[in-house]
C-alpha cells in the first residue's frame, strides 16, 4: 500500500469537494464517495494477500474457524463503517445509525455458532 498515494487522494478529493460545494452539494458528495470507494478498494487489495497468508498459516491448526469468524467480522466492520460514514457525510444521520445497527446484528448472527459451541463446552464441563 502506498500511504502517500492514499493521503494524496484524500487531500485532492477534499480540495475538489470544498470547491464544488459552492456550486452544488451533490457534486461534493459524489467526489467524496468516489474518493472513498477508490481508497477502500486500494486498501482491500493491499491487505488481501497478507490475509491469505495468515489464513493459510492458521488453517494448519484447529482454530481456523475462529480466525475465519474474526476475518468476516472485520470485513463487516469495515464495510459498515464505510457505509455509515458515507451516510453521515450526506447528512443522513438516521440512516448511518441503521447501517451501524445492521452491522452489529450481522456480527451477532455470525457469532451465534461460536456462542453455541461455547455453551456446549461449558455444559460438558458441568455435566
Amino acid at each position: 500500500m502506498n500511504l502517500v498515494l492514499v493521503l494524496g487522494i484524500c487531500i485532492i478529493a477534499t480540495m475538489v469537494s470544498v470547491l464544488l460545494k459552492g456550486y452544488g452539494g451533490e457534486y461534493s458528495l459524489i467526489i467524496s464517495l468516489l474518493a472513498s470507494a477508490i481508497i477502500l478498494i486500494m486498501l482491500i487489495t493491499s491487505v488481501y494477500d497478507n490475509l491469505l497468508d495468515i489464513r493459510n498459516a492458521v488453517s494448519k491448526y484447529s482454530a481456523s474457524s475462529f480466525f475465519l469468524l474474526a476475518l468476516k467480522s472485520l470485513g463487516i466492520c469495515v464495510i459498515t463503517g464505510f457505509v455509515a460514514d458515507s451516510c453521515r457525510q450526506a447528512g443522513q444521520i438516521s440512516l448511518a445509525s441503521k447501517a451501524e445497527l445492521a452491522g452489529r446484528c450481522a456480527i451477532f448472527i455470525l457469532s451465534v455458532p461460536l456462542l453455541s459451541e461455547l455453551i456446549d463446552t461449558a455444559y460438558g464441563f458441568i455435566k
